[in-house]
């Protein structure tokens, strides 16, 4: 309430839209917190992380907690960044005592392997107290918390060492029989919701984090990474005349995409039909695959795309009759 009396309220938009610049005492849009961000044409697709506004705040907010020690579990559908997001924070957007450790759950993962693990990347500090070099923090980031299968009574084992050590502060040296109390670490987690091979996670290991929940990215979020990947590829590889495409091209993939969302739902007999931002992606690495030699005209850029669509769609579709509205959809 002192901040409001002192700074106002911001005029436009909501109040989630901006943050606080402390030293002027002013509301700052987020996009304007970070350096302008520049593309380069020869980045990996894989690697290419677009800052929108929902990426920087939440961002913002991962680092407040993980510096205040806090742990922090991001949770949301498949495709909407989170991985990549926090990897690429955790790597070279905090302060330099913090050091990332990356643990990647699968459902064969152990709590035996995630106990050995952890334990190998620890340095003992003192008689039965270990943690990271003296001076530093780990902050273990763990990818599909929720992957490892259930055993017979329904509990994940490499949860329940995680929660052990967040309970206890760290956990028994299975050779020494010792107790082994662990420092110095906080953890940072992602997983998708359950389904396909996840599981639902028990509430004794969620009541320790704080979340960030990252929802489905907005179309306007989706045309803005898109547009700016494919205009800076068409830009630095193919003739000037191709790159009036590439704003249709983006809004085209994002309402076949949208319509397949909705008219092709998930039944008992094409369970596969789930959908996620995945797929736009899968179809706009393909059409950054252009050879630059026989991409001359926007209808090569065109033809290109359609191939990818009907690659990445059609082919996962089960019968006559959903491939044909699919092909009706890609014509209109």
């Amino acid at each position: 309430n002192s901040l409001t009396a002192k700074v106002g309220m911001p005029e436009e938009g909501l109040i989630f839209d901006y943050s606080i610049d402390v030293m002027s005492n002013k509301w700052v849009g987020w996009m304007t917190t970070i350096p302008e961000f520049k593309l380069k044409p020869t980045t990996p697709f894989s690697d290419i992380i677009v800052p929108t506004l929902d990426s920087v705040r939440y961002m913002n907010v991962l680092e407040k907690l993980v510096t205040h020690e806090f742990h922090v579990l991001c949770v949301g559908p498949t495709g909407t960044g989170k991985t990549l997001s926090v990897l690429d924070k955790l790597m070279s957007g905090m302060p330099d005592k913090y050091t990332p450790v990356k643990v990647g759950f699968s459902a064969q993962t152990s709590a035996n392997q995630t106990q050995d693990l952890l334990d190998a990347k620890l340095d003992k500090r003192r008689k039965g107290i270990y943690g990271p070099p003296a001076g530093k923090r780990y902050t273990i980031f763990v990818d599909d918390v929720n992957m490892p299968q259930r055993e017979q009574y329904g509990a994940q084992p490499p949860i329940e060492i995680l929660r052990f050590w967040m309970g206890h502060g760290g956990w028994y040296d299975r050779k020494a029989m010792e107790f082994r109390k662990i420092i110095d670490i906080a953890f940072v987690g992602a997983m998708g919701p359950p389904g396909g091979g996840r599981q639902p996670v028990t509430n004794r290991f969620l009541r320790y984090f704080n979340f960030l929940a990252f929802p489905e990215l907005e179309d306007v979020s989706i045309k803005t990474i898109y547009q700016l990947v494919l205009k800076t590829f068409v830009e630095a590889y193919l003739p000037e005349g191709v790159l009036a495409c590439v704003h249709p091209m983006v809004d085209a993939t994002i309402d076949l995409y949208n319509e397949l969302r909705k008219e092709m739902l998930p039944m008992p007999a094409k369970p596969h039909y789930t959908f996620n931002l995945r797929d736009i992606a899968s179809v706009m690495q393909g059409v950054l695959a252009a050879n630059p030699k026989t991409t001359n005209e926007p209808a090569d850029l065109i033809r290109l795309w359609v191939h990818e669509n009907l690659r990445v769609f059609r082919d996962r579709l089960v019968n006559v009759d959903d491939r044909a509205w699919f092909d009706g959809q890609l014509k209109g």
